[in-house]
């Protein structure tokens, strides 16, 4: 039975989207660029999963039986970095020293950051040790859930695809893939590169559970969420369809913002269309 979500919820993690996309832009602001479009497409997923999903303690972040985030996509740190802050893993004053020399807050996220499980890449291997983790927990009975986020350029990968059998084989319900499914990687939009569609079809195909959603309907997030979690004897994927730089109008329509390098009055003007938070 689906999980009937309060509308004070649902606009609660708006709001903290919003925040996590504000720093974000604050983050780049500071450090005169980084991965922005994908920190701002990926606001609302994380966000619902960090604050709402996950069991995790922030003030014991290495409690054995604490369910599991990995971030294989690791280009996309900006945005669990400022869900981390916000958790009050560090302080939001931290997320300043973004990239700066001796920060342990790397352009490209890895484990010497407390809350980031694994040191991911661009390959898709961050799938394979949630297997490994998953098929642990399965094995030792234990009831934490392993959730790996990942982009769709990845999932060009043959890694991707020989992790993806083994984890139907094994039956890894407790296993969920978010993909975050913008349609763009660095040498151009996807369907250009290799073509991934069907992409549903190609998971069930696979022995995955399979569901597809708009990435920025948080109700339509949670219910993913929720029938993840009720998904039993398969691992689920699920396919958050999001836009690249989400919020900030004059990213989302460049062609090319997988790595955003601020012009003159841009991080200002992309702070604007944000607004305010509390």
């Amino acid at each position: 039975m689906a999980i009937v979500r309060t509308r004070d919820e649902v606009d609660m993690l708006r709001q903290r989207a919003r925040v996590v996309r504000r720093h974000v832009i604050e983050m780049a602001q500071a450090a005169g660029g980084g991965y922005v479009g994908q920190g701002l497409s990926s606001a609302d997923v994380l966000s619902a999963v960090y604050f709402r999903e996950l069991s995790v303690d922030p003030q014991d972040l290495q409690k054995a039986d604490r369910d599991r985030l990995l971030l294989s996509a690791a280009h996309y740190g900006m945005s669990v970095y400022a869900i981390l802050a916000e958790l009050g893993v560090f302080t939001r004053e931290h997320l300043l020293t973004y990239c700066a020399d001796d920060s342990d807050l790397e352009m490209i996220a890895e484990e010497r950051t407390p809350g980031i499980e694994i040191t991911g890449g661009s390959l898709g291997q961050g799938l394979s040790v949630g297997i490994g983790m998953a098929a642990s927990a399965k094995l030792r009975g234990k009831s934490w859930r392993v959730y790996v986020y990942e982009s769709d350029g990845p999932c060009q990968e043959g890694q991707m695809w020989e992790a993806a059998l083994v984890a139907a084989h094994r039956q890894l319900d407790n296993l969920c893939l978010i993909i975050d499914a913008n349609g763009r990687q660095v040498d151009g939009r996807i369907d250009s590169v290799v073509k991934l569609e069907p992409f549903p079809e190609k998971w069930r195909a696979f022995g995955w559970h399979a569901i597809e959603i708009d990435g920025h309907d948080m109700p339509a997030i949670l219910a993913a969420l929720d029938e993840a979690r009720a998904t039993s004897g398969q691992p689920t994927v699920i396919i958050a369809r999001t836009i690249m730089a989400k919020g900030v109008s004059f990213l989302e329509s460049r062609p090319n913002c997988h790595y955003v390098r601020w012009q003159p009055g841009e991080a200002e003007q992309a702070l604007a269309e944000i607004g305010e938070v509390g």
